[in-house]
């Protein structure tokens, strides 16, 4: 299983609408909070492995 390199900013968007978050704060910590969730995924992919 490959694991990802980058976050579809979109899709994180509309789901944090869909849940009531508030989504021009995402927007603006998305980028800087990006590589820390994308790194911790596929720390958990390749340990799995």
């Amino acid at each position: 299983m490959g694991s990802p390199y980058g976050l579809d900013f979109a899709a994180v968007l509309m789901l944090a609408n869909a849940m009531g978050a508030q989504s021009a704060l995402l927007a603006d910590l998305l980028p800087r909070i990006e590589i820390v969730i994308v790194r911790s995924i596929q720390k958990q992919v390749t340990d799995g492995e």
